[in-house]
Parts: structure tokens; sequence; C-alpha cells
């Protein structure tokens, strides 16, 4: 029993969205293969992590998402991939620019990840709530807490910067997840040595699984280390990559989050006399899989194909 998740670590080719929805196709495919139902991808993977191309591209390396519900047209550049995951039985959590609501700030785009459930239908997105020093200027806030729910796991979705932030994980776990998977974007350099200090904290302060995708290789300057990577409930690492590419697989079972929180109560022991009540579990939009198979929206996507860029 249990959710076996894949970790897919790949380069991602700045600018070119053919390219790097190519290789998540690559790798929906590795990660059946290997077992998985359901496969996470680094943050902004389908453009490259460089929010200043984003915002000089205008709409040329965003993706207009089709509604929740809904299969990609067959002309979007997301169809072959709702296709691979339709084919492979496999739940796919892309990192990407997403288009942003109309009444949002001066229509920007989302730094986000869009779900597509394993018949392929778009299931939904979460938008990245806390966003990293340049990404402000580019990008709107999210604003809802989202996770998936598969084969009797609830999976909360975070991007990078929101692992910072323990209260995030905390009202995840509170509202009943099992696991918190971050799609991120650390770089060599200053943010490092923070990498390896987020996520087992927020395991074992929370008895929950957590899960990160991390970007690997050069972008816009930036040396992306990999190392994406798992934590047990308890804080111990599960398993790791190092900097090559590849999908690295691990199970969630979900009975393990109340067995360590039966041993390590923080939860249940939080001095509330001096830190004040905990407030109740926030609402959450649950992202499920479609019940009917996928049926291709043949409208325009407003999205090219591809879209290529120079290097920063």
């Amino acid at each position: 029993m249990g959710l076996t998740v894949a970790l897919g670590q790949a380069r991602s080719v700045p600018g070119d969205l053919a390219a790097n929805l190519a290789t998540a196709v690559r790798l929906v495919r590795e990660a059946a293969g290997a077992g998985a139902r359901l496969l996470a991808l680094p943050e902004l993977f389908s453009c490259g992590y460089d929010p200043a191309a984003v915002a000089a591209a205008g709409r040329e390396l965003t993706l207009a998402a089709p509604a929740p519900g809904t299969a990609p047209a067959e002309d979007s550049p997301l169809a072959p991939l709702a296709r691979a995951a339709a084919e492979s039985g496999v739940w796919v959590v892309l990192g990407a620019a997403l288009a942003g609501p109309r009444d949002g700030p001066a229509r920007r785009p989302v730094n986000a990840v869009l779900v597509v459930d394993p018949a392929g239908v778009v299931a939904g997105q979460y938008a990245k709530v806390h966003l990293w020093g340049p990404e402000r200027d580019v990008f709107a806030a999210g604003g809802e807490l989202v996770a998936v729910q598969a084969d009797g796991v609830r999976v909360g979705l975070g991007v990078c910067y929101d692992a910072g932030f323990p209260e995030f994980t905390r009202a995840h776990r509170r509202a009943g997840a099992h696991a918190v998977l971050y799609c991120s974007a650390f770089a060599e350099g200053d943010t490092e040595h923070r990498y390896g200090v987020y996520h087992p904290a927020r395991a074992v302060e929370n008895g929950v699984y957590t899960l990160v995708c991390n970007a690997v290789g050069d972008l816009a300057g930036e040396r992306y280390f990999g190392r994406s990577g798992a934590w047990h409930p308890d804080g111990r690492p599960l398993a790791a990559l190092g900097a090559e590419e590849g999908v690295l697989v691990v199970t969630v079972e979900p009975d393990e989050p109340a067995r360590v929180q039966a041993e390590l109560p923080y939860l249940a022991e939080l001095r509330r006399d001096l830190l004040g009540d905990v407030p109740a579990p926030p609402p959450l939009t649950l992202l499920r899989r479609s019940a009917a198979p996928a049926t291709p929206v043949n409208r325009p996507t407003g999205a090219p194909h591809a879209a290529r860029l120079p290097r920063r």
C-alpha cells in the first residue's frame, strides 16, 4: 500500500518549452518503469528557472493551463505530456510559469506547479505563495493551499521558498497531509546550506514525509546542485540523488505519520498557554483523479510549442 513517488531530476533548457516538455515526457516513462504513481519535476522546469527571462519573454514562456477537469487541446504544448501521463497511469506535478488570474495584479503569471492526473486530465494547480526576492517583480503570489489525493495518500504541494516557513508544512499536516512535496530550485552558494536544514526539520517537527525535487545544471548564471531527496516523518533521510540526472523513487506509507506522531507528539504537546491557541485546520483545495477519460478540448491555447531565449 502507499503512494510511490518519483522525483525527476533533469536539466531544463533555458527558454525552450518544447525541449523541456519532451524531457518531462521521457521522465514520465522512466518513473512509470520504476513503479511510480506520481512524478514531480522542479520549479519552473518547463521554461528553466529564470524569472527575468519569463518577464522579458511576455507570454512566450508562460503556459495557458486548461481548466481543471479537461485535457490539453491537441495543439497545446502540454498535449504530449498529458498523453504520456494517461499511457503510463502516472500523476505529473510540473513546475511551470502559468498564466495568472484575469483579475490578478497586472495579469502577471504565477510560479506554479500544474497537476495532470493519470487519465491525462488537468486536475488543477498550486501557485507559490511565498515568492523569493526577484520573483516578486515577475509573478503574482498564490493564495491557497493545494494537495493531491492519490492511492489513499494526501500530498501537500509547495514550491522552493515555501519550505522555509515552518507554518506552511504544519498547515498541510493539520489539514491531513501524509507528505509535503516541494518542487524547488536551490542553487550553489549562499542558500545551499539551508537546503539541508529546511527539509528534515519540516519532516520531524510535523511528523510528515518531506519530499523535494530540485533543479540541476546551469541556468541564468547559477549552478543548481540537484540532490533531490526524501525524509521520513521522524526526520531520517530516506534517499537522495547527487548532481546526476534521473528519477528517485520513494514510497509514502499513509500509516507512518500517525505512528511517528504518537512517539514524537510535537503537535499534541505544544504549549498553547505560552504560544497561543493553534488555529483551526486551514481550508485546502484537494485534487483528485478524474472519473472520466481524457477528452481534449480543441481550442487555441495562446502558448507556442517552443520559445528560445539566449542564456543570461
